[in-house]
């Protein structure tokens, strides 16, 4: 979710209302049936074009059927995450010859040999995460072409690739609903969106519902509720997999429109894995998306979220030594502690990070120190880990190492995203757990007391600045 300042023309907006005038007929609330796609004539007016019609003519409901999904999030997951990028790798601030798609392809292998089972790549359309033509995938990271060839060069190496998808809110080609590509009428917009519309065409040329969720200033809140936006939807989502190459999918927004919408969308398109960004630090809040993504009683297809509550608790104990905010009755105080096996956990992402281009390479001892006691914790503890890109990649070969090495210990102990775990002390300036893994038994210890150790028959796997691993074979 993109926070942008946008500056709007009052030329432009004119022109916008003059042409609502000229098109009225347009802006009736038209059904599903009453939308005609272009004449495919005129096929060579752009590639997003082309792209956008092969995708009707091959994934719409009456003509796709996309099968039973076989997901990694309702079993144990043993998988570790990458965050595939940050805000300064695309091109208004980075230049790589051949884009940020590039740079993932030329790191296809050592991605997978450090360990990492899934990536999560950024937005794919022209706009990222306010996306303008959807089927534009010539965008600020990169070639299309080479977005092909950095999702096939993950997937040779039996990486798990997710696309961010942009749902909640789009952005006009030109102006403030000319959306093209696919072609939609302003009719998709919700009622309360801050586009004034046309006050001479009922409901404004806008939706008659209201938004249903969190709103977004920069673009143009849509009506998920629409026939059109949901089978637009579904029909892209299925492209991007089938004709991409994408796994799964990261729901940006989530708290935008109702979580129901995520679970038509998961079925429509089969994805493995998906994770939505629930962005609260309220985990009654992350449940109840987690809950509402699937009616089934397992909730076996329900989609996994982002541990929010996880990460602000942890960040906190950490900077302040007070790590009683990890405990909850013995169980952790985020969404790991409720529900492990659909919590992914982080230390830092794109949006919580300090908005800097600086701040990646020159941020603060401390600052690392900290985060790296996060690691250690989110890759010992139940949940699927996420490693932010410039943490792994741009802050050091000292750093990476002690990251991998944490890896590693999870991958030797065999903890997944539900290992048994108990909290053995949680206090100021002491933090200590024991995972249950498959292989080996862990205990990680966090904080400023120097002196706690876990006792006899405990092996030191590493230790860091305020933070040591343990480990001991399970019995078999």
């Amino acid at each position: 979710m993109k926070t942008l300042v946008i500056i709007l023309s009052l030329c432009s907006f004119s022109f916008s209302q003059s042409k609502v005038l000229e098109n009225q007929n347009l802006f009736k609330i038209p059904q599903l049936n009453e939308v005609k796609l272009p004449d495919p004539s005129p096929l060579k007016e752009s590639k997003a074009r082309t792209n956008w019609l092969n995708a009707n003519a091959r994934y719409s409901d009456k003509s796709f059927y996309p099968g039973a999904a076989n997901r990694i999030d309702n079993s144990p997951n043993y998988a570790v995450m990458l965050q595939g990028f940050h805000w300064y790798a695309d091109d208004y601030w980075y230049h790589p010859v051949n884009g940020w798609w590039g740079e993932l392809a030329s790191k296809a292998s050592e991605i997978a040999n450090s360990g990492f089972g899934i990536i999560w790549f950024p937005p794919v359309s022209v706009g990222s995460y306010y996306p303008k033509e959807w089927y534009n995938l010539d965008s600020q990271w990169g070639k299309e072409e080479y977005l092909r060839k950095a999702v096939k060069a993950m997937k040779s190496k039996g990486i798990i690739v997710l696309a961010d998808v942009v749902l909640n809110h789009r952005n006009g080609s030109m102006d403030w609903y000319d959306f093209k590509n696919p072609d939609w009428p302003s009719s998709v917009i919700v009622q309360d969106d801050e586009w004034a519309g046309n006050p001479s065409l009922p409901y404004r040329g806008k939706s008659p519902n209201y938004d249903q969720g969190q709103g977004d200033w920069g673009c143009r809140d849509l009506d998920h509720s629409s026939p059109i936006v949901q089978q637009d939807t579904k029909i892209f989502m299925r492209w991007l997999k089938n004709e991409i190459g994408f796994d799964g999918w990261r729901y940006d927004m989530v708290k935008g429109y109702p979580a129901r919408y995520v679970k038509d969308y998961n079925y429509a398109s089969a994805p493995i894995f998906t994770v939505g960004e629930v962005y609260d630090g309220n985990r009654q809040v992350v449940t109840d998306w987690i809950d509402g993504t699937d009616d089934s009683s397992d909730k076996r297809n329900a989609s996994s979220a982002f541990d929010f509550p996880t990460k602000f608790n942890l960040i906190s104990a950490i900077e302040n030594e007070r790590y009683e905010m990890l405990n909850d009755n013995g169980k952790p105080s985020g969404l790991i502690g409720w529900w492990p096996v659909k919590s992914v956990t982080f230390v830092e992402n794109h949006d919580t990070s300090p908005r800097d281009p600086n701040f990646i390479k020159n941020a603060s001892q401390e600052y690392k120190i900290q985060r790296l006691m996060g690691y250690a914790y989110i890759l010992t503890h139940p949940g699927v880990p996420c490693v932010f890109w410039p943490h792994f990649f741009d802050w050091g070969n000292d750093y990476k190492n002690a990251i991998l090495k944490l890896m590693s210990i999870r991958k030797k102990a065999g903890v997944n995203s539900i290992s048994p775990m108990k909290i053995l002390a949680a206090q100021n300036g002491l933090y200590a757990a024991v995972i249950s893994g498959d292989n080996y038994y862990l205990v990680l210890k966090l904080g400023k007391n120097w002196g706690w150790e876990p006792g006899q028959g405990w092996t030191l796997e590493t230790s860091g600045e305020r933070y040591a691993v343990w480990s001991m074979p399970v019995s078999k």
